[in-house]
C-alpha cells in the first residue's frame, strides 16, 4: 500500500484543496480538504475492490451555515445518501434507476475523485500503449457547496503518455458540453486539471 500527500491550487472559486490518498493494487481511501473565501470542506472517500465507491461523507461549512452528506453504494449497487445540517430540506437523491449504472461519486471541484475510473479502466496503461480505450461513464456528481447528488453522464478516454520523470498520462474528459483534458500521474492522480486544479509543486 502507498500513501500519497497531493496539495492543488484550486481556482473559480479560488482555494486550496488537500488530499491524504492510500493506494493499493486495487482500491483507495482518501481524506481530503477544500478551503476557499466561502466555505471551508472535508471529506472522506472509501473505495471497495475494482476502485468502485463505497462511501463518501462530505461536511463544508460557512458563516452561519453547514451541510453534512453521507453518500452509500451498498453491495447490490444501490445507492443511498442522508444530509444534516442547516437548509437541506429541498435536497434529494434521484430515484434508484437514476444511479443504478454508477459505480462512482464525482464530488465538485474536487480533483481526487476522477481518479477511480481512470484507474479502473487503465487509462494510463492505454495511453503508453498507444490506444484511447474510450468509456462511458454515469456518475453520482456531487455539488459544491449544497451536497445536492444528480447522475452525470461523461466520457473517458486515454491521450497522449506524459514523458517525463514520473509521468503519467493525458486523459480526455467530456460531461454535458463541457470537455478538457487531465494531466494524471503514474498512479492515475490529477496533476493538471485546466479551469479546475493545479497541483502544487513540491508536494505529492
Amino acid at each position: 500500500m502507498t500513501t500519497r500527500l497531493l496539495a492543488w491550487h484550486g481556482v473559480d472559486p479560488l482555494r486550496v484543496e488537500a488530499a491524504r490518498v492510500r493506494l493499493s493494487a486495487d482500491r483507495l481511501e482518501a481524506h481530503g480538504t477544500s478551503t476557499s473565501a466561502e466555505y471551508v470542506l472535508a471529506y472522506r472517500l472509501v473505495t471497495g475492490p475494482g476502485w468502485v465507491t463505497r462511501v463518501l461523507a462530505v461536511e463544508v461549512a460557512g458563516d452561519g451555515w453547514r451541510r453534512d452528506l453521507t453518500l452509500d453504494r451498498g453491495s447490490e449497487g444501490r445507492w443511498s445518501a442522508a444530509w444534516t445540517g442547516d437548509g437541506v430540506d429541498d435536497l434529494a437523491l434521484p430515484g434508484g434507476e437514476v444511479l443504478s449504472g454508477a459505480v462512482d461519486c464525482d464530488l465538485s471541484l474536487c480533483p481526487l475523485t476522477n481518479s477511480m475510473p481512470i484507474l479502473r479502466h487503465r487509462l494510463v496503461d492505454a495511453a503508453r500503449d498507444g490506444y484511447d480505450r474510450p468509456v462511458d461513464l454515469v456518475m453520482a456528481w456531487v455539488s459544491v457547496p449544497d451536497l445536492a447528488v444528480t447522475a452525470s453522464a461523461q466520457r473517458y478516454a486515454a491521450g497522449d503518455q506524459v514523458h517525463q520523470p514520473g509521468g503519467g498520462a493525458l486523459v480526455h474528459f467530456a460531461s454535458e458540453g463541457f470537455a478538457t483534458t487531465i494531466e494524471v500521474d503514474a498512479d492515475g492522480l490529477a496533476v493538471t486539471y485546466p479551469g479546475l486544479a493545479y497541483r502544487l509543486h513540491g508536494v505529492g
